[in-house]
């Protein structure tokens, strides 16, 4: 284990720290609170700008949310009490603001009146430009960040040192936030572990000399209800996929959605399975009596959680002659929704929302099972969390998270998603059989346990130390970046194909025997099954004719065949998944070989 006697620093990176906070902040609060105790230290990095927190965080540190060796560390607050370092090169502005006669407008302090965190200004007729200065804990000036429109949105952040002088600008938050994190972690000792897919989509052009940059996923990669080998990206992960030649790492909570991405994409060396940490919960004596027919939903209460279908199975469990009542733990959007569903299913007080909550693992431990009824997930923590407490899990059988937890009719249930009838079969089995209750909750608690003590600080620093070999080994390839989106299919005679393919190398950068090829590749099996060296290369495009002689030799036609772009230098060689340009409509061909086209969901 490389990093077993050394110390590391490591760093957790999200976008905002709150006083109430989700799945994916926790387990980046856990994670850190982990490499903590490991090595005496650790950090959550955040960037939304905040004065109030120190407080949050202190607060955090009494509730057990936060460990008290992990530091916060935020731009914004460093820079009030550290310098910048000044840039080799200041650019200039791309743009000025046509107005610059600033008036204050409001400002903000620090809690409980210790001096001013930033000031609000506006300047033009109608306030059209707006300014925000920062300030050190001595009153000076450390930010300036000015936003305009001039037919564009335009901003404008300039650093300045304890005199006044400019030391830095950036015509982004994203490049401010980059520059000043690389002061922060880039060196030989860091662990950087990007949380927030808002961070990373920022993040994605940040270039790195010693760090790997790695992305931790945390929910599925599609969209709801997308096909995993062919359907559209989520709207938070696709714009990270699809730069993942800029990462060095991507981490995957489960098996399965590790192998759902290489079958796709590929990319094996780079892709890990690191599940979320577990923080041991003990709860304080008299510990709470389990009811026999208590049921339990925890979570935010956003469409992805589908509350809906849990009260659906209560509905269904009352029908029966059976009397549950239903726990909702957690705050959302749907709230209002869901009170409404409970009272049109005549649920009354069969259904309490508890909001929030700080006393989760009591809750679990006092119901005798958990409906978990969400539509996607990464991991589903909160399962563990459950079975930790002796809570029995219902699941849907989803990706990712619920088949890595539960052995069905061992430790919980599994359904296939969206059967009430059997999520009831299976509640209503428990509460007729204690014996079988009893049993499965104690198998629950001892899973629990043994994932507990899995030593995840070694796997990441195991993961962060492949992903830098990694990262040097590319630094030497001879094959520069180059981007893979089909411009267009043209249909010469002889029935064949000619395929043009923007690439976007840099070809005054690659050397006498650079060759791009088109791969064929069985998505089952990820055999390759062809090859098609290019006919020609004119600018950004490179031509590849494709003989249907080639493709009729391909075997088992019922299986899908993918694309991949290869941009092959000397021994090194680099493949990319084939794929559209950005449009708004998709052309496709019928089995009549008609053209359609559709609209991009």
């Amino acid at each position: 284990m490389v990093f077993k006697e050394q110390h590391v620093d490591a760093y957790m990176v999200t976008w905002k720290l709150e006083r109430e906070f989700g799945g994916m902040t926790t387990v980046c609060t856990q994670r850190a609170a982990a490499f903590a105790e490991r090595h005496g230290s650790a950090a959550v990095i955040t960037f939304a700008p905040n004065a109030q927190i120190p407080q949050i965080a202190e607060e955090l540190v009494e509730r057990g949310k936060l460990s008290p060796k992990v530091k916060v560390l935020n731009p914004y607050l460093y820079l009030a009490e550290h310098d910048l370092q000044p840039q080799e090169r200041i650019p200039g502005r791309k743009a000025e603001p046509a107005h610059q006669d600033f008036t204050l407008s409001d400002s903000v302090r620090h809690p409980g009146g210790t001096g001013v965190f930033c000031e609000h200004s506006v300047a033009g007729p109608e306030g059209e430009v707006r300014q925000t200065a920062y300030f050190r804990n001595d009153g000076t000036v450390f930010l300036t960040d000015t936003k305009f429109h001039d037919g564009k949105h335009r901003r404008i952040l300039e650093a300045f040192d304890r005199t006044g002088m400019l030391v830095a600008r950036f015509n982004s938050a994203a490049s401010f936030y980059r520059y000043w994190l690389s002061q922060i972690v880039d060196h030989p000792d860091s662990l950087v572990v990007i949380d927030s897919k808002f961070t990373a989509a920022m993040l994605a052009s940040w270039k790195t000399v010693h760090v790997p940059k790695v992305f931790a996923f945390h929910s599925i990669h599609v969209a709801k209800g997308q096909d995993l080998a062919t359907g559209k990206l989520s709207k938070g992960h696709g714009p990270i996929i699809e730069e993942r030649a800029n990462w060095d790492a991507f981490v995957f909570l489960t098996r399965a959605q590790r192998q759902a991405y290489v079958e796709r994409f590929g990319n094996p060396d780079s892709a890990f399975v690191i599940p979320n940490p577990l923080k041991p919960s003990f709860l304080q004596p008299p510990e709470p009596e389990r009811g026999a027919t208590d049921l339990i939903v925890a979570g935010s209460l956003t469409p992805n959680k589908n509350v809906a279908a849990a009260l659906d199975a209560v509905h269904e469990l009352s029908r029966r002659g059976k009397h549950p009542t239903l726990h909702i733990v957690g705050e959302g959007s749907e709230r209002d929704a869901l009170e409404v569903r409970a009272a049109e299913l005549g649920l009354g007080e069969q259904v309490v929302f508890h909001g929030f909550s700080d006393q989760l693992p009591r809750r679990f431990a006092s119901c005798l099972a958990q409906l978990f009824t969400s539509t996607n997930e990464g991991q589903a923590l909160v399962i563990l969390e459950a079975q930790a407490q002796g809570c029995i899990p219902v699941s849907f059988d989803i990706n990712f998270g619920p088949a890595d937890s539960i052995t069905d009719g061992s430790n919980g249930f599994l359904v296939p998603h969206g059967d009430i009838q059997l999520m009831a079969d299976r509640v209503e089995q428990l509460m007729d059989d204690p014996a079988l209750a009893a049993r499965m909750s104690q198998q629950a608690r001892t899973f629990a346990r043994e994932y507990q003590s899995r030593d995840l600080v070694s796997l990441w620093e195991e993961t962060v130390s492949i992903a830098k070999l990694f990262k040097k080994k590319a630094a030497t390839s001879d094959v520069p970046h180059f981007d893979a989106r089909l411009s267009g299919v043209e249909f010469p005679a002889g029935q064949g194909l000619q395929v043009k393919v923007e690439h976007h190398a840099d070809l005054d950068a690659l050397s006498a025997d650079a060759v791009f090829e088109l791969v064929f590749v069985n998505r089952g099996s990820k055999e390759e099954l062809a090859s098609v060296p290019s006919t020609g290369v004119e600018g950004e495009l490179a031509f590849f004719d494709v003989d249907p002689q080639l493709l009729g030799e391909i075997p088992e036609q019922d299986t899908a065949v993918d694309v991949n772009l290869r941009l092959r230098v000397g021994k090194d060689a680099e493949d990319k998944r084939l794929g559209l340009p950005e449009s708004m409509i998709l052309p496709y061909f019928t089995t009549q070989k008609n053209l359609s086209f559709r609209p991009e969901q």
